[in-house]
């Protein structure tokens, strides 16, 4: 046996375990980091639930209760880093008036409009190329406003009154408050929404939204179908 042939099958399990090892490190699934913040403004309350993978967005849910925007939500969806998809749909202010609204955009690889529709009070109308640019700008913006609101911890807390327990809506289980009268001003039994922050073993509650109207926890809002 030559030199050369004897080397190669000495190195030949070593090369097949590389790339069994490379195989599998490509197939492993970078994990994802779950964020839920949120804000009071002076336009009203967004609660933000955000996906990310290796610091790059993959997806974000937006909630807004706002008496001067009106009440509605957004789902935002990204691949390689490239916003693909946005779905926004509720009621806007228009003139003093609640008007229904829906709004659907997909861009391709290159960050191209390739489907649009908008939809107000029944109505369907056309986008301008200004407007595009400016939703897509906005999401942008999301993402960074969300990694300032973490770097803040002000992080959207939400739960509920059953049989004289504070249960919280992330666990499920009982949670304890450093000032459980700060939730007096909310009906004695039903659902709560805050920011704060759980410390030592206590959530400690910075704000009060008192905007956030709901009879059930809230969920990040699912509008895109991920399966098409």
């Amino acid at each position: 046996m030559s030199k050369i042939s004897f080397l190669f099958s000495f190195l030949l399990p070593f090369l097949l375990s590389g790339c069994v090892a490379g195989n599998l490190a490509d197939n492993m699934t970078l994990p994802i980091t779950m964020v839920n913040v949120a804000e009071q403004k002076s336009d009203g309350t967004h609660i933000y639930w955000y996906l990310s993978q290796q610091s790059a967005p993959e997806r974000l849910g937006e909630r807004v209760y706002s008496i001067k925007q009106g009440d509605y939500q957004s789902d935002y969806l990204w691949q390689s880093g490239k916003l693909k998809t946005l779905l926004q749909q509720g009621v806007r202010l228009i003139d003093g008036q609640q008007v229904p609204f829906e709004l659907q955009l997909r861009f391709d690889s290159q960050g191209l409009a390739v489907y649009q529709r908008y939809k107000e009070n029944g109505h369907i109308l056309p986008l301008t190329i200004n407007e595009i640019a400016e939703l897509k700008q906005y999401s942008e913006y999301l993402v960074h406003r969300v990694e300032r609101l973490k770097k803040s911890k002000q992080y959207f807390e939400q739960g509920y009154r059953q049989q004289q327990q504070l249960l919280s809506c992330q666990t499920q289980q009982p949670i304890a408050i450093d000032d459980p009268n700060v939730l007096s001003v909310f009906a004695p039994s039903g659902y709560w929404a805050a920011i704060g922050e759980q410390k030592n073993g206590k959530l400690r509650i910075n704000k009060l939204l008192s905007g956030v109207v709901s009879e059930t926890c809230l969920q990040a809002p699912t509008l895109i179908d991920t399966k098409q």
